[in-house]
Protein backbone atom coordinates (compact mmCIF):
# COMPACT_ATOMS: atom_id res chain seq x y z
CA UNK A 1 0.00 0.00 0.00
CA UNK A 2 1.26 3.91 -0.57
CA UNK A 3 2.30 5.88 2.02
CA UNK A 4 -0.68 8.38 1.46
CA UNK A 5 -2.93 5.26 1.51
CA UNK A 6 -1.95 3.83 4.38
CA UNK A 7 -1.78 7.15 6.11
CA UNK A 8 -5.36 8.06 5.09
CA UNK A 9 -6.71 4.32 6.75
CA UNK A 10 -4.63 4.64 9.96
CA UNK A 11 -5.92 8.42 10.18
CA UNK A 12 -8.81 6.80 9.68
CA UNK A 13 -9.21 3.99 11.73
CA UNK A 14 -7.99 5.98 14.74
CA UNK A 15 -10.48 8.56 14.42
CA UNK A 16 -12.95 5.69 14.40
CA UNK A 17 -11.70 4.43 17.87
CA UNK A 18 -12.12 8.05 19.15
CA UNK A 19 -15.37 8.68 18.26
CA UNK A 20 -16.32 4.75 19.98
CA UNK A 21 -14.12 5.78 23.23
CA UNK A 22 -16.55 8.89 23.57
CA UNK A 23 -19.65 7.01 22.63
CA UNK A 24 -18.85 3.74 25.23
CA UNK A 25 -17.99 6.02 27.97
CA UNK A 26 -21.31 8.10 27.43
CA UNK A 27 -23.23 5.68 26.93
CA UNK A 28 -21.70 3.60 30.26
CA UNK A 29 -20.57 0.44 28.31
CA UNK A 30 -17.77 -0.34 30.62
CA UNK A 31 -16.31 -3.28 28.54
CA UNK A 32 -16.26 -1.95 25.26
CA UNK A 33 -14.81 1.44 26.46
CA UNK A 34 -11.65 -0.22 27.66
CA UNK A 35 -10.98 -2.48 25.07
CA UNK A 36 -10.64 1.22 22.89
CA UNK A 37 -7.13 0.51 25.16
CA UNK A 38 -4.31 -1.70 25.14
CA UNK A 39 -4.67 -4.55 27.95
CA UNK A 40 -2.19 -1.97 30.20
CA UNK A 41 -3.32 1.19 28.78
CA UNK A 42 -3.57 4.32 30.79
CA UNK A 43 -6.04 7.35 31.54
CA UNK A 44 -4.07 10.72 32.67
CA UNK A 45 -6.16 12.85 33.94
CA UNK A 46 -3.97 15.99 34.51
CA UNK A 47 -4.10 16.91 38.20
CA UNK A 48 -5.60 13.60 38.77
CA UNK A 49 -5.60 10.51 39.11
CA UNK A 50 -4.06 7.86 36.51
CA UNK A 51 -6.12 4.52 35.72
CA UNK A 52 -4.25 1.42 34.49
CA UNK A 53 -5.87 -1.62 33.11
CA UNK A 54 -8.02 -2.58 31.47
CA UNK A 55 -10.11 -3.41 34.44
CA UNK A 56 -9.35 -0.51 36.13
CA UNK A 57 -10.55 1.23 32.83
CA UNK A 58 -14.29 -0.26 32.91
CA UNK A 59 -14.22 0.45 37.18
CA UNK A 60 -13.64 3.78 36.03
CA UNK A 61 -16.99 4.04 32.84
CA UNK A 62 -19.35 2.10 35.68
CA UNK A 63 -18.77 4.64 38.25
CA UNK A 64 -19.77 7.59 35.98
CA UNK A 65 -22.75 9.32 36.49
CA UNK A 66 -25.06 9.48 33.39
CA UNK A 67 -25.21 12.98 31.44
CA UNK A 68 -21.81 13.29 30.33
CA UNK A 69 -21.26 14.01 26.49
CA UNK A 70 -17.43 14.05 25.55
CA UNK A 71 -17.19 15.82 21.85
CA UNK A 72 -13.59 15.58 20.37
CA UNK A 73 -12.68 17.80 17.85
CA UNK A 74 -9.74 19.13 15.51
CA UNK A 75 -7.58 16.05 15.55
CA UNK A 76 -3.86 16.42 15.00
CA UNK A 77 -2.74 12.38 13.71
CA UNK A 78 0.55 11.94 13.22
CA UNK A 79 1.44 8.08 12.46
CA UNK A 80 5.25 6.69 12.74
CA UNK A 81 4.85 2.77 11.28
CA UNK A 82 3.06 1.22 14.62
CA UNK A 83 2.77 4.01 16.91
CA UNK A 84 0.58 7.44 16.79
CA UNK A 85 0.44 10.13 18.26
CA UNK A 86 -3.28 12.35 18.44
CA UNK A 87 -4.20 15.27 19.92
CA UNK A 88 -7.80 16.39 19.67
CA UNK A 89 -9.82 19.36 21.67
CA UNK A 90 -12.12 18.21 24.24
CA UNK A 91 -15.92 19.35 24.69
CA UNK A 92 -17.74 18.01 27.87
CA UNK A 93 -21.35 18.48 27.97
CA UNK A 94 -24.07 17.89 30.28
CA UNK A 95 -26.72 15.45 28.70
CA UNK A 96 -30.40 16.26 30.25
CA UNK A 97 -31.64 13.32 32.13
CA UNK A 98 -34.34 11.70 29.83
CA UNK A 99 -37.12 12.31 32.14
CA UNK A 100 -36.69 15.93 32.91
CA UNK A 101 -39.40 18.42 32.29
CA UNK A 102 -39.59 20.03 28.66
CA UNK A 103 -37.93 23.40 29.97
CA UNK A 104 -35.08 21.08 31.69
CA UNK A 105 -33.77 19.34 28.61
CA UNK A 106 -31.14 21.23 27.43
CA UNK A 107 -27.78 20.18 26.85
CA UNK A 108 -24.68 22.55 28.62
CA UNK A 109 -21.17 23.23 27.76
CA UNK A 110 -19.68 21.57 31.00
CA UNK A 111 -15.67 21.57 30.60
CA UNK A 112 -13.52 22.13 27.84
CA UNK A 113 -10.06 20.45 27.34
CA UNK A 114 -7.59 18.49 25.09
CA UNK A 115 -6.27 14.75 24.93
CA UNK A 116 -3.34 13.79 23.84
CA UNK A 117 -2.65 10.27 22.94
CA UNK A 118 -0.44 7.78 22.60
CA UNK A 119 -1.65 4.83 20.15
CA UNK A 120 -0.41 1.27 19.31
CA UNK A 121 -1.47 -0.79 16.13
CA UNK A 122 -1.86 -4.26 17.39
CA UNK A 123 -3.81 -7.51 16.18
CA UNK A 124 -6.95 -6.31 17.02
CA UNK A 125 -6.66 -2.35 15.31
CA UNK A 126 -5.30 0.61 16.92
CA UNK A 127 -5.80 1.08 20.55
CA UNK A 128 -5.09 4.34 23.27
CA UNK A 129 -1.44 3.38 24.62
CA UNK A 130 -1.88 6.32 26.82
CA UNK A 131 -4.68 8.75 26.85
CA UNK A 132 -4.05 12.31 28.57
CA UNK A 133 -6.77 14.52 29.45
CA UNK A 134 -5.98 18.16 30.40
CA UNK A 135 -8.66 20.22 31.70
CA UNK A 136 -9.16 23.66 30.86
CA UNK A 137 -9.33 25.58 34.42
CA UNK A 138 -8.44 22.02 36.26
CA UNK A 139 -9.88 19.68 38.08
Amino acid sequence: MDPDTRWLLDRAQILELTARYNRYFDDGDPERFAETFTEDGRMVVTGGPTVAGRHALEEMCRHTPYGVVHVTVDPVVEVDGDRAVQQVTLLVLARPAPDAPPDGRVSALQRTGHYTDELLRTPAGWRFATRTVVLDGGL
